[in-house]
């Protein structure tokens, strides 16, 4: 077989190359299998590689001492880090190596008890602030336009880390402020109003990138890497948290907010406003607040109901 180099470097072991296999493997069928789950099963390789002998092989009780539970880690850290696992003992046992499978039932039922991080309006006003004070660098050089641009529109508008780095400049109707999610987690389609605010940041952001979107065909991304393509999630996680260790009031809290943690915030923002200063119920806003983030379940939208002590009446601004 050919050699196969990711992006994310492996450590060298006697499990390093089934484990890249696996990795071309889940890629070439096209799944996204990239970012968080790359960086899992990087940690599960270097784990592997420590059992004794130079043969390939996954035994049972190295199997259950990687899907522990970690201190201080959220269950669906562990679950998605068990369904690497298991995903990749199959694909071992299917090329005729040893390999312990987790089963299925190995976990109990999954408990959302995971508290995100809200931030307040003060908090985004400060994280936007730092972004807009971003230099041009040469190895970066959209980043100091596309990182302000790309904040506010996870605030603005809760879309998920995918959605918001694949937006195409032709899923942007910035006459009628809407953006165009196509496809997104679940196959759901949908179309985001923005605010008027929000839609004419988006046109001068555009105007500034005149130069870039001149250079390419109709399909360009609205928020692109240096070579034009998908800002990887973990580049855009960094560059995340650079701005928050700007930020005074965050920094010397020692928290490390995650891009997910946006649209916690502006689903639990929203949700504020529509039943306090708007006057909803809670059976009229739920519904109205996932159809807008894409949940096909309301219950998906209930998990991210966590008001914040310090403030329930005000949306997420643009």
């Amino acid at each position: 077989m050919p050699e196969y180099v990711p992006s994310i470097e492996f450590p060298d072991g006697p499990c390093t190359e089934v484990c890249l296999y696996f990795l071309r493997f889940k890629q070439s069928l096209g799944q996204k299998f990239e970012g968080s789950y790359v960086y899992c099963l990087r940690d599960i390789c270097q784990q592997m590689n420590q059992a004794k002998g130079d043969t390939p092989g996954l035994s049972k009780d190295m199997a259950l001492r990687i899907a522990e539970r970690r201190t201080g880690e959220a269950q669906g850290t562990q679950l998605k880090r068990i369904r690497v696992l298991r995903q990749l003992a199959e694909y071992m046992v299917s090329m005729d190596m040893q390999a312990y499978i987790i089963p299925k039932h190995f976990t109990q039922q999954y408990r959302y008890d995971f508290t995100p991080f809200i931030f307040s309006r003060e908090q985004i006003a400060e994280i936007l602030h730092c972004a807009d004070q971003m230099e041009y660098r040469p190895r970066s050089p959209y980043m100091h336009l596309v990182m302000p641009a790309i904040l506010r529109v996870f605030f603005g508008c809760g879309l998920r880390s995918a959605e918001a780095r694949q937006l195409k400049h032709s899923d942007v109707d910035l006459a009628s402020g809407v953006l165009t999610v196509d496809k997104s987690k679940n196959m759901v389609s949908r179309y985001v109003p923005m605010s008027a605010s929000l839609a004419t940041y988006l046109r001068n952001y555009v105007n500034s990138m005149a130069s870039f979107f001149q250079r390419h065909d109709h399909d360009v991304l609205l928020f692109p890497a240096p070579s034009g393509g998908v800002i990887h999630d973990t580049t855009l996680r960094d560059a995340f948290r650079a701005l928050i260790l700007r930020a005074g009031s965050l920094a010397a809290t020692g928290a490390f907010p995650r891009l997910h943690d946006m649209r916690h915030t502006f689903i639990v923002h929203s949700y504020a406003q529509m039943t306090g200063e708007l006057g909803f119920d809670t059976y009229t806003a739920m519904p109205i607040i996932a159809t807008y983030v894409g949940h096909t379940n309301i219950k998906d939208t209930e998990r991210y109901i966590h008001l914040p002590a310090f403030d329930h009446a005000v949306s997420a601004p643009a």
